[in-house]
């Protein structure tokens, strides 16, 4: 349990630098193609500063390629979906701390919540809000599964220090980070995610007694 844990952990770190630098990328992308288009008047004026022997058609040639690149560097990788019990995999997951001094409550509702989601971005997703609790100093992390109408509700709850009030419109922010050795990627991540299933999580409230999240995610309806 103690090398799976190891290994989800060092892949959701690179997943969160390759994410990081799509960000980034997106970004420069966006700053290079800009320009470009002033620079790129017209099919003649390219032609004939190509025949000029000009610096400026490698630079234009140049940056455009590097646009291109980043631009297909910053796709986001498609999701593998497929229909699962989430509390299968929530107890998979929880498993896998079984030697933190932290402890977990799982606490269902219902005994089949069956959604359609990748399973390892789903995973990665409460490795990442574990993790962020046990940074927070949390000893206790208890999770509640709950059916309203078409969705399931996870509502994910710490004891661990609170968000301040100056940072709780900022932790969905790309970048934004309190930790020293944070990138501040972890929620936008897991927000991008859940969006891409047609899900969603908020604040739901934090204080110095702890925190909590909740995450709403569609039912899966067999067509």
């Amino acid at each position: 349990m103690t090398k799976e844990l190891q290994k989800n952990q060092i892949e959701l770190a690179e997943l969160e630098r390759e994410n990081a630098w799509k960000e980034m990328a997106k970004q420069v992308a966006h700053e290079i193609k800009n320009p470009l288009t002033p620079l790129k008047l017209s099919v003649q004026q390219l032609i004939a500063t190509f025949r000029d022997k000009s610096d400026k058609f490698d630079s234009v040639e140049n940056l455009s390629s590097i646009a291109t690149e980043f631009s297909r560097f910053a796709k986001m990788p498609s999701l593998k979906l497929e229909s699962v019990n989430l509390l299968h995999v929530l107890k998979d997951t929880l498993n896998l701390f079984s030697e933190e001094r932290i402890d977990f409550k799982l606490n269902s509702e219902v005994e089949n919540a069956v959604i359609e989601t990748d399973v390892n971005q789903f995973r990665r997703m409460i490795i990442n809000l574990i993790r962020n609790s046990i940074q927070a100093e949390a000893t206790e992390v208890i999770i509640q599964v709950k059916s309203v109408d078409n969705n399931f509700v996870l509502l994910f709850s710490d004891n661990g220090r609170g968000i301040s009030g100056k940072n709780k419109d900022k932790i969905f922010e790309p970048s934004f980070t309190t930790k020293k050795k944070g990138m501040g990627i972890g929620l936008k991540l897991i927000k991008r995610f859940l969006e891409g299933i047609n899900g969603n999580i908020i604040l739901l409230e934090t204080s110095e007694n702890g925190t909590t999240f909740k995450i709403t995610i569609p039912k899966f309806v067999k067509s």
